[in-house]
């Protein structure tokens, strides 16, 4: 791996779609430094996008993605941008789901090939289609080197159970960024666009041209038709009205269908214009942008032609489209845009109405994006030509980044609800943890890419805010290559601004990341220059102890356990002598896990004893239940078996009362393993069977399937033949495995990661 869905008949009078907007999709965003994408689960419920015709290469498509077809398993449907490719296969994707073609799911991923600023590197959307496949967050490894085998791994189990998978790869420069994500062949099916013609080899190719001048003039008339349903009109007259100007507006347009549909969306908009009128409007060099490279005009002259007008009706909304330009990210909510255009958000509800209306901005009525071609037109020719000042534009982006960490610190301060018992926060803008971190997933590609425009614009003090801010979310929700890229920005940034704290802070951070990212070796040497720069930079027994601590941790992963016990009593030290219990806390459960694996387990069972204490005092229930695991593994060791069981069943309790499902199944798996060394067959077998069902819960099928195959081995040495088989055909089903599997052997612990928390201003 790289770094970094019968041949149906397709009605193409019931296939309406050019794109203009769905509301009936769930997007989870994904982001790294300089690329960003949007997962999006597709849904068989038809959008409000209009379509017309393409019924060859709908059929074409649908031959693909249908189920017991012998062709290729992937189709790849190419042509110049704007030429509809992505409409097409949305509307050909949502077909198939409609007909339960893919009941394993179906996911559309935006590449953004062509973009070089925002282009999704190789290897860097496991987690988020994963996310949409509904695979839980805990079942996804934090080690991105580690998702793609997991991706395909869930992608191979679904196969064995005939759960077909639609994956949709949008906007692909070059075969690099699609190879990986591409299925083995058999059950799934892959959908790519892309301007350029990929050596695929196998694949069907799809090559889309231009419409025929009649089906372009139907989309004028279904945008009209689907404008005047919607206001409760009667069907607009004029395109029949004048046939000879229509063909002149769509000549002018080189029938391009986004320019189409932004023309279409001209005349929507101004009832008294008359068809001729536009033609000459787009006829007229002096009001047509630079033709595109193909030379066929298209997008340019039919913005231009937008353009004016909008600007002309509603100057406040042309503004919006040009702030809206600037805007970090693949996409704008409502509150984001807001703090662009420095209005509230009912007067910016309008004035993205306004430009959904024309065309302008696609999406609704909670996030817009733009066509690409169309933020090109804008970025080159409208900002120019309203005549916005640059301090306008600074100012706009500095609004947005307020608000983007403003907004993330009032999520983050629901997350101590979860953890603990604390009261929820006043004055906050989010109802719950529920809304605060769905909040938080919709905006991560424009948060973390609002990291990346803040570092490289020379806002160094935004970055480095807004960097630390997200660092306990992106752990949480384990988007590891994320953290690691916002890490490495606040580490440059901080160094640009003198601050010596934050220097400390962002490379502490920093390491940290690359711990979760198992890059243990890069991480012992940025924390060896936190220690050094610590020392001479400020006098903070804190930070020193989170740096040993980290250490640790780095050590341990890299197999010198005892050095990394070392470096774990250094940081309780530290952490004891300025009286910060937590950090004491993490530190103490860290090294006897440390020391449990030295074997020296009297001393795990005293340090684990004593984290337990102080996380009850500090009312940290998931910290508290963590480190009683631990303490189990460590009574074990030492020999008081009864003892351990008891504590993992109290372990258990708390873990599903603070609803960490994760934490509940491996604490089932512990049991398991104790019950099977006690020999109590029913105990163990019933533990198992719990284990297995909770990972099958958070999407971990692999452990599934290996605690199915304990199960088996259980079972036969029992002399239970029949209750094996069942159990051996279960793993099968999980993970399409025969035979034995790795059987399970020790206990899972859990490492507690100490942090140095965000200072809100």
């Amino acid at each position: 791996m790289t770094d970094d869905p019968d041949r149906p008949v397709v009605d193409a009078r019931s296939a309406r779609g050019v794109q203009i907007g769905d509301h009936n999709t769930q997007h989870v965003h994904l982001t790294t430094a300089g690329s960003s994408a949007v997962v999006t689960a597709i849904r068989a419920e038809p959008g409000p996008e209009v379509f017309v015709g393409r019924a060859p290469d709908l059929e074409r498509v649908a031959a693909v993605l249908a189920p017991g077809g012998r062709g290729p398993s992937t189709g790849v449907v190419q042509g110049m941008g704007g030429i509809g490719k992505t409409a097409l296969v949305r509307r050909a994707a949502a077909d198939a789901v409609g007909r339960g073609w893919f009941r394993g799911g179906a996911v559309f991923v935006d590449l953004h090939g062509y973009e070089p600023a925002n282009r999704v590197r190789p290897g860097q959307v496991f987690a988020a289609v994963l996310r949409a496949l509904d695979v839980q967050a805990e079942a996804i490894p934090s080690d991105a080197a580690q998702q793609p085998a997991a991706y395909h791994r869930h992608l191979d189990g679904l196969a064995t159970r005939d759960e077909r998978v639609l994956v949709v790869l949008d906007n692909a420069a070059d075969l690099d960024q699609v190879r990986d994500l591409v299925p083995a062949p058999g059950v799934h099916r892959v959908l790519i666009t892309s301007r350029d013609a990929l050596p695929l080899p196998g694949a069907t190719r799809v090559g889309l041209g231009l419409p025929p001048p009649a089906e372009a003039a139907e989309l004028v008339r279904a945008v009209l038709d689907q404008r005047a349903r919607d206001r409760g009109e009667p069907a607009d007259p004029r395109p029949a009205a004048e046939v000879d100007a229509m063909a002149e507006v769509l000549r002018w347009c080189g029938r391009l269908p986004q320019a189409v549909v932004i023309a279409a969306g001209v005349l929507a908009e101004e009832p008294d214009l008359t068809v001729a009128e536009l033609a000459a409007d787009l006829a007229d060099s002096r009001t047509r942008l630079t033709v595109l490279d193909d030379g066929t005009g298209g997008v340019p002259a039919a913005f231009l032609t937008s353009w004016q007008r909008l600007r002309a009706r509603d100057p406040e909304a042309a503004r919006l489209l040009c702030l809206v330009t600037i805007a970090p990210g693949p996409d704008v909510g409502l509150p984001s845009a807001a703090a662009l255009l420095g209005a509230d958000d009912t007067v910016t509800r309008v004035r993205l109405r306004v430009l959904t209306r024309a065309h302008l901005l696609l999406g609704g009525p909670r996030r817009w994006e733009f066509h690409d071609l169309v933020r090109l037109a804008v970025t080159r020719h409208a900002v120019d030509d309203l005549g916005i000042p640059e301090a306008d534009l600074a100012a706009a982006t500095d609004r947005l980044l307020d608000h983007y960490l403003r907004t993330t610190r009032a999520a983050l301060r629901w997350m101590a609800t979860v953890r603990s018992h604390a009261p929820p926060p006043t004055d906050n803008p989010f109802a719950g943890w529920d809304t605060a971190s769905a909040w938080l997933d919709s905006e991560r590609a424009c948060l973390v890419a609002g990291v990346v425009v803040a570092g490289e614009t020379a806002r160094h003090r935004q970055a480095v805010d807004l960097a630390t801010a997200l660092t306990g979310y992106l752990s949480w929700r384990r988007h590891v290559a994320d953290r690691v890229a916002v890490a490495e920005i606040a580490d440059r940034s901080v160094r640009r601004l003198g601050d010596a704290p934050g220097t400390v802070r962002a490379i502490v951070n920093l390491g940290a990341a690359l711990i979760e990212a198992r890059r243990f070796r890069e991480a012992v040497d940025n924390l060896d220059t936190a220690r050094l720069a610590g020392r001479v930079l400020l006098d903070s027994l804190q930070v020193e102890g989170r740096v040993y601590d980290d250490l640790g941790l780095a050590l341990h992963g890299m197999g010198d356990v005892e050095g990394a016990v070392v470096q774990h009593y250094f940081a309780i030290d530290l952490f004891r002598e300025i009286g910060d219990r937590r950090g004491e806390a993490a530190a103490r459960t860290n090294a006897g896990i440390a020391l449990h694996d030295l074997g020296d387990h009297a001393r795990a069972v005293d340090e684990h004893l004593a984290a337990v204490g102080i996380f009850r005092d500090l009312g940290d229930r998931l910290d508290e239940a963590m480190a009683r695991g631990n303490l189990a593994i460590a009574l074990h060791g030492f020999g008081a078996r009864g003892d351990a069981i008891d504590v993992l069943l109290t372990v258990r309790a708390s873990f599903a009362e603070c609803g960490d499902r994760r934490g509940e199944a491996q604490t089932w798996r512990n049991l398991g393993v104790l019950f099977r060394e006690a020999g109590w067959f029913g105990e163990a077998v019933r533990a198992f069977v719990a284990a297995a069902a909770t990972f099958a819960k958070v999407g971990d099928r692999r452990t599934e399937a290996r605690l199915w195959h304990e199960l088996e081995r259980l079972y036969a040495a029992a002399g239970r033949p029949d209750d094996a088989r069942f159990a051996a055909e279960r793993a099968a089903l999980v993970t399409g495995i025969t035979g034995s599997d790795e059987p399970v052997r020790g206990l899972d612990g859990w490492r507690i990661h100490t942090a140095l928390e965000d200072e809100p201003g």
